[in-house]
């Protein structure tokens, strides 16, 4: 177990119950704004760095992270050496009938890639063993796993994942059956505020109160992609 990861896995399955949020959410987020914050720092002078984003580039999301990030004197140098690089990689020479389908290959690889994902994806999936592993060894993280509000979709399939990976059988068919049990409970609470919503658009059901379910659609979408909606 990378003992590195253990605080920080331990720390959000701590706080999330209490935000109502899926804890791997949090540590998502947390890795983005770590990833952001060094690469608009002194990351940014590193020459090893420099290659791997004109390589990779950014993706749509992270991108407009960077903008808003307020530092866009860093932000515009980063640039200006990924555009060379850009420029560099179309090679447009004595044929360019011939170099023409490498080029394309090769600007598809920088249009499709993204630093930050690929630094964030690293640690996200050690984070994901770190918590399978946690859970087989340790029983007080297996309560707080059982105290979480939720996990969203993407994150309990991964979650699940890194279980099969990891975990005996019998401790495997422990974890589907507690957890499992427990994010079906979610799921089922969840669809049920759902159509309370919709029965709201039915006149026989008007004076009824929304009972919590005002949000639900909101909610049902933040469970199923792991973002805002």
């Amino acid at each position: 177990m990378e003992q590195i990861y253990t605080i920080p896995v331990n720390e959000e399955f701590e706080s999330a119950p209490e935000s109502g949020e899926c804890p791997f959410c949090r540590l998502y987020s947390r890795l983005e704004a770590d990833e952001t914050e060094m690469i608009l720092g002194a990351s940014m002078m590193e020459p090893d760095i420099r290659i791997r984003t004109n390589e990779a580039g950014f993706c749509n999301v992270h991108l407009a992270k960077l903008f808003t990030a307020g530092k866009k004197l860093p932000l515009a140098l980063i640039l200006e050496s990924h555009l060379g690089h850009i420029k560099d990689e179309m090679k447009c020479g004595m044929f360019p009938a011939k170099s023409a389908a490498g080029a394309a290959k090769r600007l598809r690889d920088v249009a499709d890639g993204c630093y930050i994902c690929d630094r964030i994806e690293n640690n996200f999936s050690s984070m994901m063993e770190t918590a399978a592993l946690l859970w087989q060894s340790d029983e007080e993280f297996r309560e707080k796993t059982m105290a979480q509000h939720h996990f969203c979709l993407p994150h309990f399939a991964r979650f699940l994942s890194a279980a099969v990976e990891r975990l005996s059988k019998k401790e495997l068919a422990e974890f589907y059956k507690t957890v499992g049990a427990k994010e079906e409970e979610y799921i089922t609470a969840l669809g049920d505020d759902v159509g309370k919503f919709c029965k709201k658009f039915d006149y026989r059901y008007a004076d009824e109160p929304w009972e919590g379910a005002k949000d639900a659609p909101e909610r049902a979408g933040r469970f199923l992609i792991g973002k805002e909606i």
